[in-house]
């Protein structure tokens, strides 16, 4: 089962902080691991250091990626009067730029791993036919670019060095995402499989969601002995960090929870590093700390040319809860809805979250104007499973490329000519990442280039996928790393 470390659904403040959900032994370790124990204690047991992070993670995600920065307050009023263990453990003296150096950089690549399979799919989709998946597909795709910068934002913030062109940020396919997921994503054509993977890698971490209203006038994610816990020990390791990710973490969206927390606590230290006490308030929190990030190096709205979503920038703790709400209300939806965090920027009126517009192109209907009454609760609420039942959207699964799964450039090898195009295709997107790179380092005109590489990649995926390779398959775009 799923694990949900945030909730938008309105519930008691006193019932969260006692770690609503939690059953058995979890409830009481939750209520007796304290967050200054979580931090500092250096007697804690790996399992309940475990048990503490799931609960004060899901308490922190909850109230400030939803914007309750009152109880948020109470809450840390009410951690600071358990008082700091004299046990203290070294987390004070972590280097944290490494720690979140590595968790950010694999929130870009995650971000990025996304990006080659969506354009993929849309490339393979020939000219003329299905303009309404195109559409989708085009604008989830530009979105998962907005999630990149803005997550190189947050690096830049923290003064660390966000890297996007070399090889190692390179994804490779086909690949599992960095998270405890059982499915692998890859560079396939449009197809009811592909959807179904994307289905898949934007689902949401919450099991309910609003009901869209029906309206037919509508259009349109082992324990240790005794003996061991009484040792000096910090499970504040890039590696712990890691490791409970890659068990507990299921979805996006719970990853960027858990990064958000990870986040707040090296925040928390250096405010006890620079202060001798924890902070009573979002107030004291919020700035300082890890942000001694240069402003001049954030790429803000006004300096970048994608459409669809919001950029913000950041230069405090506000900042990256205003990135982390726009990645996952984009993503899995928003206050407990379909859509998307922010629809009024859109010409339509309303945009649906990205696991929903691809549900829509896999069901080949929309949401809009549907009626969800047999499958809504007493509240309203539906299974985000529901598939939607509004108007019809045509799709034609037969009208795109037969392109081969996850091809290789090697693979052209005994063609020379569609070698060489292989290789032009992975120059034109290195290009496309060293401009975003050299945005990000500072020079975010170089943002204007990505326009203009971006149309020079469709146009050299779709000459690669008209090229057959055998009797079955055809070539396609392989976005591997490559020297200029």
């Amino acid at each position: 089962m799923r694990q949900r470390l945030i909730n938008k659904t309105a519930q008691p403040q006193e019932t969260l902080l006692k770690g609503a959900g939690m059953a058995g032994r979890s409830a009481v370790v939750a209520e007796a691991v304290s967050l200054p124990s979580l931090l500092f204690d250096s007697t804690l047991s790996k399992e309940d250091w475990v048990e503490g992070v799931k609960h004060h993670s899901k308490a922190v995600t909850h109230l400030l990626l939803n914007d309750q920065i009152d109880d948020f307050n109470t809450y840390l009023e009410s951690q600071s009067g358990f008082g700091v263990p004299e046990s203290k453990n070294g987390l004070t003296e972590i280097d944290y730029k490494p720690v979140l150096q590595d968790l950010l950089q694999t929130a870009i690549l995650i971000e990025h791993s996304t990006i080659p399979p969506y354009l993929t799919a849309l490339y393979s989709i020939k000219d003329g036919t299905n303009a309404l998946a195109s559409q989708i597909i085009r604008s989830v795709a530009v979105e998962e670019m907005l999630h990149l910068i803005m997550v190189c934002n947050v690096l830049n913030a923290i003064d660390i060095q966000p890297s996007v062109n070399k090889q190692e940020n390179y994804p490779t396919y086909p690949m599992k995402l960095p998270m405890n997921v059982d499915f692998y994503i890859g560079l396939e054509t449009f197809s009811s499989n592909s959807i179904a993977t994307f289905i898949a890698i934007e689902s949401p971490s919450k099991p309910l969601v609003k009901a869209p209203k029906y309206d037919h006038e509508t259009d349109t994610f082992e324990s240790y002995s005794q003996r061991v816990a009484v040792q000096e020990n910090n499970f504040w390791t890039l590696e712990n960090m890691k490791g409970f990710i890659m068990e507990n973490v299921y979805t996006i969206g719970e990853y960027y929870d858990v990064l958000f927390f990870y986040i707040v606590v090296f925040q928390i230290t250096a405010y006890y590093k620079n202060h001798g006490s924890l902070p009573k308030n979002f107030e004291e929190l919020n700035k300082g700390g890890i942000f001694t990030g240069k402003p001049e190096k954030q790429i803000r709205p006004e300096q970048y040319y994608g459409s669809g979503g919001k950029l913000h920038f950041v230069e405090a703790l506000a900042g990256v809860i205003a990135v982390f709400q726009e990645i996952k209300g984009q993503g899995e939806g928003a206050d407990d809805s379909i859509f998307d965090v922010d629809s009024s920027q859109f010409e339509e009126g309303v945009e649906l979250a990205h696991y929903f517009r691809f549900k829509e192109v896999f069901h080949e209907h929309f949401y809009l104007g549907g009626n969800y009454e047999p499958f809504m609760d007493e509240n309203g609420m539906m299974p985000v499973t529901t598939p939607p039942n509004g108007k019809n959207l045509p799709v034609e699964w037969d009208a795109a490329y037969p392109m081969k799964p996850n091809p290789k450039v090697e693979d052209y090898i005994k063609n020379k000519e569609l070698h060489a195009q292989g290789v032009e295709f992975n120059k034109t997107y290195r290009r496309l990442l060293d401009a975003i790179q050299s945005a990000v380092e500072g020079n975010q005109r170089e943002l204007e280039k990505s326009i203009m590489y971006m149309y020079a990649l469709k146009e050299q995926a779709v000459n690669l996928m008209k090229q057959p390779l055998d009797a079955h398959t055809n070539a396609g775009p392989t976005f591997e790393y490559t020297e200029l």
